[in-house]
């Protein structure tokens, strides 16, 4: 829990504490400290985590401990609201996309993307700041000035009209590293950024296909549930001619019509739920939420293999995950500076140089220039670089332990991901199976129930049946093909590469689409996402 005495320290952000008449000691304190504080910097480093300002105070004293408080919500502005959007559009063109179109389309107009870029340009200017640090600094100045004075008497001296142009330099000849370590710091935030674009460009690609998988099951998922409210329509229709023949009771009709309602609702749902979804897809590619986009259809029978066992992809997830790499380099970036920091304490030697000229009405050109060089040593600076060596060690540990998280995270989403690949394919047989047997069940019992063979409990059993088993046949296909999306992006691959000479992650891509059984040995595919009829 938070401590509650931190609910009275809070102040908005921007304000300055105030000293109250109960406090009027404390800037003497202070300024005390700082003058023993810079005596003792002649002969060492004053102690890093001293906290003179009490900048800690009301934080958690430990990790696991919440560090907000109710005040701390009136110090952040609440964002504004959303435009309204209108009703769903069709696309422009209104011609089915495949996969690989949908990707290239999503990288250009995904923001994330932009962001992404906009970021590693950022902070390949940032390393050419650090590297002009090594250049000299070269200034000019022209001040122009006009003077006139009264004396006590009342009489005016001339006016005195002054131009002093101005040339200096200053060049920092040695500071004991800091510059290094600042460029250091710099290349390997660009190096970063470099990491997070690519990862970006993986989480772009693995939510457009996870989306456009999802979007072709919804499309399965709907005609499953159509030919459902079909098949209950039919039982109805049956129970109800049986009713008027004396052949069955009323609650037949009741509880087919109950199916029927069932079948309906899950119809209905079933729609509303690919719209969500197709609105996840547009908004994915870049495109507004209201956009409908026609989807390529998948034709792939053949069953995917992946030739690699799960540890070789642990061990590649390592090497070329950019997430885990921009982890890394974020350490390095830490760590350099964290030395900077360290740094800042030690003196500079910098070289300066000056050439002026005063130009003055009635007294000609007066010519100055002076060289010469100048050491400076930090002897106190408000306890400002001794926040900042605390803060910088600080980072460094927070960056090697986000590394720790990211490495373990990698793994587990390798381990998961390639495992329900593996429990989505090792089901799809059985799954087809429970269809096929289902769907001829389903024959015989409506064949049995005309005739008064078998009741109506029967006939919506074997229907209810057959729409399970053909909903899990196309789960198991989407878990398949959404599996070996994420697959992809936690190794760390970019695009839709093959991870062996069987396996790819686009079927689309190969021109299979329009012919399934062209599908060669060498390009197995995720199964079909497409119901069988029964």
């Amino acid at each position: 829990m938070s401590d509650p005495g931190s609910m009275h320290s809070a102040r908005p952000i921007g304000t300055r504490p105030r000293i109250g008449i109960g406090q009027p000691l404390q800037p003497i304190r202070i300024g005390l400290s700082a003058c023993f504080l810079s005596l003792g910097i002649l002969w060492g480093m004053p102690p890093v985590h001293a906290d003179p300002f009490g900048t800690r105070d009301g934080l958690p004293g430990r990790p696991g401990q919440p560090a907000t408080t109710a005040a701390d919500l009136y110090t952040i502005p609440t964002p504004g609201t959303l435009p309204a959007r209108t009703e769903r559009k069709a696309s422009t063109d209104n011609r089915p996309y495949t996969l690989a179109e949908l990707s290239a389309m999503a990288l250009q107009n995904n923001p994330q993307t932009r962001m992404a870029w906009a970021s590693l340009q950022a902070q390949a200017a940032g390393l050419g700041m650090a590297e002009s640090a090594w250049l000299p600094k070269i200034n000019l100045t022209v001040g122009a000035q006009q003077a006139q004075s009264t004396t006590s008497a009342g009489y005016q001296i001339p006016r005195q009209r002054t131009v002093s142009p101005n040339l200096s330099l200053s060049w920092l000849i040695w500071d004991f590293g800091q510059r290094d370590a600042t460029i250091d710091a710099a290349r390997a935030a660009v190096i970063a950024a470099r990491f997070a674009n690519d990862q970006t460009i993986q989480q772009v690609l693995a939510s457009v296909a996870t989306a456009y998988y999802q979007s072709l099951a919804d499309r399965v998922l709907v005609d499953v549930d159509r030919q459902a409210l079909v098949a209950a329509q039919s039982a109805l229709e049956a129970a109800e001619a049986r009713h008027r023949a004396g052949q069955a009771t009323i609650s037949d009709v009741y509880q087919a019509r109950s199916a029927r309602a069932k079948a309906q609702g899950s119809l209905d749902t079933a729609i509303q739920t690919r719209l969500q979804n197709m609105g996840a897809l547009a908004s994915s590619v870049g495109l507004p939420v209201t956009t409908d986009i026609r989807l390529a259809p998948l034709n792939t029978q053949a069953n995917p293999k992946l030739d690699l066992a799960v540890h070789d992809l642990l061990d590649q997830a390592i090497q070329r995950n950019p997430n885990l790499q921009n982890a890394q380099a974020q350490v390095v970036e830490a760590r350099a500076n964290l030395d900077h920091a360290e740094r800042a304490w030690l003196p500079t030697l910098s070289l300066g140089a000056n050439e002026g000229m005063r130009i003055q009405q009635g007294l000609g050109r007066t010519q100055t220039n002076s060289i010469g060089l100048t050491l400076s040593v930090p002897l106190f600076t408000g306890f400002n670089q001794q926040y900042q060596t605390a803060q910088a060690r600080a980072k460094l540990q927070q960056s090697e332990a986000n590394r720790d998280n990211t490495y373990q995270s990698t793994e587990l989403g390798v381990w998961q991901d390639y495992y329900a690949y593996q429990g989505a394919v090792v089901a799809l047989p059985s799954a087809r199976a429970q269809e096929e047997n289902a769907a001829q069940a389903l024959k015989a019992v409506e064949a049995q129930y005309r005739v008064g063979y078998a009741t109506i409990q029967d006939l919506l059993t074997a229907q209810s049946t057959l729409t399970s088993a053909q909903l899990t046949v196309a789960q198991n296909a989407l878990n398949a093909y959404t599996a070996l999306a994420k697959l992809g992006s936690a190794i760390g691959l970019l695009g839709t590469p093959p991870f062996s000479p069987h396996g790819r992650l686009d079927p689309v891509a190969t021109g299979t689409q329009d012919n399934p059984s062209s599908t060669p040995d060498s390009l197995a595919q995720p199964p079909a996402l497409e119901p069988r009829q029964p």
